[in-house]
C-alpha cells in the first residue's frame, strides 16, 4: 500500500437545485403521485439524453417530482436518501458526498471528484460547494443506478443525481413562503416565472434560510456548532429564435456558511489528554471554531435545434467558487492538529449533442463533451503543535478532458429492443504544489516542492442492454456497463505528487419494471454483481489522513421500490436495498486504541474479506402520504421512516457506526382552492445522532462528527 503523509481534508457536497428543461411528469397529477384517474402518474425521464417514461427505460431509476419532493419533507439533496433504495449520503470533511450501493468515494476536494455524478439541467457539477443548498424551484429530481459512463462519462461510476428545474411558460405565476422552526431558524422562499412576450419567458427563484442556533455548543468557547446561513437566487431566460430553435440561459449565485464540520471523540474514547468527553450528544470541545464558507455562481446557454428527425443540443456551462474552511481534527480543546484553507474552483464545459427522434425501432444519440476544472489549496494550512510543526502550502490540481460517445436503441419486434453505447475519455491530471515545514522545537524550516506532474489516461466505457415486454405493464431487463472514476492527485501531497489511479467499475445487472392492477401498484426491482478495480480510498498515519488505491472488490445485491394507491387519497411507497461487499487481497493499515488515551499504529493488515467504507447491508424506506377533503379545507398527511444497518466507516473495520432509524412527518392544510397552504413539518423526530463521519487519527484519536438532530417548524405558503 502506497502511503502518503501530509495532510488531506475532504470538503465535500455539491449540487443545489436549479435550472432547465426535460423530466417531467407526462400526465396531469391530481395529488400525491397519482394521475387524474387515480392511478400512479407515469413519469417521463431523460436517463437516455432523451425524453422517455421511466418504466421504459432498462436502468434502475428512482424519480420523483416536485409535489413529491415537496410533501415527503424533501429539501435538499442530503434528503434524498430518506427516499431512495441504495443511496446514502456519509459526509467527508465538510460536505456530503452521495453514494449510490457502496460505491462512492472521500477523496472529493480540491479537483478531485465523487463517483457519483450530479447534473442539474444538463450540467455537470463536480464541487462540493452548494449541495447543502435547499431545493427551489425544483420540477423532477432522478436517482440513477448503476453506472451511466456511456451518456455520462467518467465520474458516473456509482450512478447519477439529475436535477431539473421548472420551465417558465404561459402567464405570469409564482408563490412564496415564509417559514420558521426551532434552533430559532427563519426561512423564505419565493419563484415567479412566465412570459414577457410572444417568443421571451422567464423566472427568478429565491431561497433564504438562517439557522441562528446550533445543534450543539463548543465548550472552549461558548460558540454554537452547527448553525448555519443560505442564500440562492437563481434565474432562467427561455427565448424562441423561430419554429425549430430554442435558447435557454440560467445563472445562478449561492453563500451558505454554516460552523461544521464539529469533531468529538469517538463514543467511549479519550483523545491525547486522557480525558473522556464531556458534554450533550452534539457538543464539541475544540480550540478552533469551525468553519465551512462557499460562494458559488455561474450560468450555462442550451441551445436546441430541431431538424428533420433529429436534434441538435449544445450546453455551454461555466461554473466559479470560493470555499472557505476551518476546523479541529482532534477533537479536543488543546492546540493538536487543526487545518484551514481555501479551495478555488473554476470550471467551463461544452457539450454537443445529436439525439433522434422517438420514431422508427432505431433510435440514437452521438455527442462530443470538454471539461477544463482547476482547483487546489491556495492557501492552505495544516497546525500541529503537538506533532512539532506546521505546514503552510498551496496546491494546483487541473484537469482537462475530452470524450465522444454513441448510444443506439434497437426494437427488433414490438416487445424487444437491444440497446449498445460506447464512449471514448481522454483525460490529462496536472498537479503542482509548494509549501513550507516549519519544525517549532527546531525553529527550522523546511521548503516543501515546488512539486509537478501530470498523468494521461485513455478509458473506453460500454453499455450493452437487452429489454423485453412481457406484457404491456411489464418489461424485464438486463445490461452490462463499464464505468470509470478519473483519477487525480492526493491533494494535499506537497513534497511529493502522490497519483491516484482511475477506478474501474464493471457492473452486471438484472430487473424488473411493472405497473400491476390498473398501475395502482408499481413493483421495480433490480439484481446485481459489481466487480471494481482500483477503488480510491483513505487511510490515516501519524494523524494525516492519505489517499491510496485499494485492489478490488466484489458487490453483489438487490433494490426493491414499491408505490402503491389502495384507496383515492392515499399513496404508499417502500423501498429496498441489499448490499453484499467485500474487499479483496491488499495491504491495508490497521490501528489500535491506547489504554491511556490515543490510538496507534498497528502492522499493516490485508483487506480480504472487509467491508467497503459507509455501506450498510441494508436500507429500508417506508412512507405514506393520504390527502382529503374536510369541507373547502383540503389536507395531506405524510410520514417517510428509514432504516440504516451497521456500516463500517474504514477500510479496516474497527469503527463503525451502529444501526439507526429516522423518521420525518408533516401535515399541510390547504386553504381556498389551494391557494394559500400551513405546514406542520419536523425531521430526525426521535433526534437520533448517528455518524456523518468517523474516522481514526494516529496517535490523537478517533473522531466523529454527528449529523443534524431534530428539526421541526411551520411554513405559510400562496402562490398565485
Amino acid at each position: 500500500m502506497a502511503r502518503v503523509t501530509s495532510f488531506h481534508m475532504c470538503l465535500t457536497s455539491l449540487v443545489f437545485c436549479l435550472a432547465q428543461p426535460a423530466l417531467a411528469q407526462s400526465a396531469p397529477t391530481a395529488t400525491n403521485g397519482a394521475a387524474a384517474d387515480g392511478s400512479i402518474a407515469e413519469i417521463v425521464v431523460t436517463a437516455q439524453k432523451r425524453e422517455e417514461p421511466m418504466q421504459e427505460v432498462p436502468v434502475s431509476i428512482s424519480a420523483f417530482a416536485a409535489e413529491t419532493l415537496a410533501s415527503r419533507g424533501v429539501s435538499a439533496v442530503t434528503d434524498l436518501g430518506m427516499v431512495t433504495p441504495g443511496l446514502s449520503f456519509p459526509s467527508t470533511g465538510i460536505g456530503s458526498t452521495p453514494r449510490i450501493r457502496g460505491v462512492g468515494t472521500q477523496v472529493v476536494v480540491a479537483g478531485n471528484e465523487n463517483s457519483v455524478s450530479m447534473y442539474v439541467d444538463g450540467v455537470y457539477y463536480p464541487s462540493a460547494g452548494s449541495a447543502v443548498m435547499e431545493f427551489n424551484n425544483i420540477d423532477q429530481v432522478a436517482v440513477l443506478k448503476g453506472p451511466q459512463g456511456t451518456l455520462f462519462g467518467r465520474n458516473a461510476t456509482g450512478g447519477l443525481i439529475q436535477i431539473t428545474t421548472r420551465d417558465p411558460s404561459g402567464d405570469l405565476k409564482g408563490n412564496m413562503e415564509v417559514g420558521y422552526g426551532n434552533l430559532n431558524t427563519y426561512s423564505a422562499k419565493g419563484y415567479v416565472g412566465g412570459s414577457l412576450g410572444e417568443n421571451v419567458a422567464a423566472d427568478l427563484a429565491i431561497t433564504y434560510k438562517n439557522q441562528e442556533d446550533g445543534f450543539g455548543i463548543n465548550l472552549f468557547n461558548g460558540e454554537k456548532v452547527g448553525s448555519n446561513k443560505s442564500f440562492a437566487v437563481r434565474s432562467k431566460w427561455k427565448v424562441e429564435m423561430g419554429d425549430a430553435t430554442t435558447a435557454t440561459l440560467i445563472l445562478d449565485y449561492s453563500t451558505n456558511r454554516g460552523s461544521d464540520p464539529a469533531y468529538r471523540p469517538a463514543p467511549g474514547e479519550t483523545t491525547l489528554l486522557g480525558v473522556p468527553f464531556v458534554g450533550g450528544k452534539f457538543d464539541v470541545n475544540s480550540d478552533v471554531q469551525p468553519l465551512s464558507d462557499n460562494e458559488d455562481y455561474g450560468a450555462s446557454l442550451n441551445i436546441s435545434h430541431e431538424f428533420s428527425g433529429v436534434k441538435l443540443i449544445s450546453i455551454s456551462a461555466y461554473r466559479h467558487g470560493n470555499w472557505k474552511f476551518a476546523f479541529d481534527s482532534d477533537g479536543s480543546p488543546a492546540p493538536i492538529v487543526s487545518a484551514n484553507g481555501v479551495v478555488p474552483d473554476r470550471v467551463f464545459s461544452q457539450e454537443l449533442q445529436l439525439i433522434s427522434d422517438n420514431t422508427g425501432p432505431l433510435k440514437w444519440n452521438v455527442g462530443v463533451y470538454y471539461f477544463n476544472r482547476k482547483s487546489g489549496f491556495i492557501p492552505a494550512q495544516l497546525q500541529a503543535p503537538a506533532l512539532g510543526f506546521i505546514e503552510d502550502f498551496s496546491t494546483r490540481q487541473n484537469t482537462e478532458s475530452f470524450a465522444g460517445y454513441g448510444q443506439l436503441s434497437y426494437a427488433i419486434d414490438d416487445a424487444t429492443s437491444i440497446t449498445t453505447g460506447l464512449r471514448e475519455t481522454v483525460e490529462t491530471k496536472s498537479f503542482g504544489a509548494d509549501g513550507t515545514l516549519h519544525l517549532l522545537t527546531a525553529e527550522f524550516d523546511i521548503p516543501l516542492g515546488p512539486t509537478n506532474n501530470s498523468q494521461k489516461v485513455t478509458k473506453l466505457t460500454w453499455r450493452a442492454a437487452i429489454d423485453h415486454h412481457l406484457s404491456r405493464d411489464i418489461m424485464i431487463y438486463a445490461s452490462y456497463n463499464r464505468g470509470f472514476k478519473s483519477g487525480g492527485y492526493d491533494p494535499t501531497s506537497v513534497a511529493v505528487a502522490s497519483y491516484i489511479r482511475p477506478e474501474v467499475l464493471d457492473a452486471f445487472e438484472a430487473g424488473i419494471k411493472s405497473d400491476l392492477m390498473d398501475k395502482k401498484i408499481r413493483v421495480n426491482a433490480s439484481g446485481y454483481y459489481y466487480d471494481f478495480k482500483d477503488i480510491q480510498l483513505n487511510t490515516y498515519i501519524n494523524g494525516l489522513p492519505g489517499v491510496y488505491n485499494g485492489k478490488s472488490a466484489k458487490l453483489y445485491g438487490l433494490d426493491l421500490d414499491v408505490t402503491a394507491i389502495p384507496v383515492s387519497g392515499l399513496t404508499l411507497t417502500a423501498g429496498l436495498s441489499y448490499i453484499h461487499d467485500r474487499f479483496g487481497d491488499f495491504s491495508i493499515a490497521t490501528t489500535g486504541l491506547l489504554p491511556g488515551g490515543g490510538i496507534t499504529q498497528l502492522a499493516d493488515g490485508s483487506a480480504l474479506g472487509k467491508r467497503l467504507p459507509n455501506t450498510p447491508d441494508w436500507n429500508i424506506n417506508l412512507g405514506f402520504e393520504y390527502k382529503l377533503s374536510i369541507g373547502e379545507t383540503n389536507l395531506s398527511i405524510a410520514a417517510d421512516y428509514s432504516h440504516s444497518s451497521k456500516w463500517f466507516s474504514d477500510p479496516e473495520n474497527r469503527l463503525s457506526q451502529p444501526a439507526y432509524s429516522l423518521v420525518n412527518a408533516s401535515t399541510t392544510m390547504y386553504f381556498a382552492q389551494d391557494r394559500y397552504s400551513l405546514k406542520v413539518w419536523a425531521k430526525n423526530i426521535g433526534n437520533k445522532a448517528y455518524a456523518a463521519q468517523l474516522f481514526p487519527q494516529v496517535p490523537i484519536a478517533d473522531v466523529i462528527a454527528y449529523a443534524p438532530g431534530r428539526t421541526f417548524g411551520v411554513a405559510l405558503a400562496a402562490k398565485f
